[in-house]
């Protein structure tokens, strides 16, 4: 370490320390509203078009008058759902704050961030609107934790399954099955990239009852809780 640093000072005058003391993100001016154009991208990806960022011509091509009604249905979830959880005292992370300061301004300004931002919310939205819908008919609130032994042998579980959602992590894309025991909802995540991903799907939307074992853990995204299911196996009855 001291030999490292013996070197920074060395070559000090190398560096424009200054310069990178005042770095800030490049910055994206759109004519269009972001979010209508991340609701047009989004739109063009579920076509099986390939991939268009917010500045490109096939995205400003692909609006209509829907992606226009879409992208306010967008807004106005966002904007009322962390509105209200400001208004009763929740915290919001900086995440939030910044969405809803994107949304409530309409800002089309943007830096690297904010179009981050703007292009995932239509996917997060379309997420969410499925977790609201568990929310309703499933007890999301009062999930009691699981503790197993040191020699816990797995559960036995008969569960229905209900559907998927995708989730972005970075680069990578996590798939998570649902199920419920007509009280819980039980998740089990897989990474889209597994090979034998297509095979698992059709195996549950042939079945009407997964049976299956499984070690279960509590867990939660936002204020919606369900059990995660790992190191499971199906069986055959």
């Amino acid at each position: 370490m001291t030999n490292i640093l013996a070197q920074i000072q060395a070559r000090k005058d190398e560096f424009d320390f200054e310069a990178l003391s005042v770095f800030k993100e490049r910055s994206t001016d759109f004519k269009e509203d972001p979010l209508v154009l991340a609701c047009a991208a989004k739109k063009l990806s579920d076509e099986g078009k390939p991939f268009a960022g917010l500045q490109d011509p096939e995205t400003l091509d692909a609006i209509t008058d829907d992606i226009r009604v879409y992208a306010e249905k967008v807004r106005e979830y966002y904007t009322k759902k962390y509105f209200w959880k400001a208004m009763s005292g929740g915290n919001l992370s900086d995440y939030r704050r910044r969405l809803i300061n994107l949304l409530e301004n309409r800002i089309k300004s943007c830096s690297d961030k904010d179009c981050g931002i703007y292009f995932k919310l239509p996917y997060f939205y379309e997420e969410d609107m499925i977790y609201d819908t568990f929310t309703k008919k499933y007890n999301t609130t009062d999930v009691p934790s699981i503790r197993y032994g040191t020699n816990a042998s797995k559960e036995d579980l008969s569960l229905t399954f209900l559907k998927s959602t995708v989730s972005r992590q970075q680069k990578r894309k996590i798939e998570r099955f649902w199920f419920t025991d007509q009280t819980y909802l039980f998740c089990i995540a897989i990474d889209q990239a597994n090979p034998l991903m297509e095979m698992f799907r059709k195996f549950l939307e042939e079945s009407e009852t997964v049976h299956l074992q499984a070690y279960r853990t509590a867990d939660r995204i936002d204020n919606m809780h369900f059990y995660n299911l790992y190191k499971f196996n199906f069986k055959r009855i």
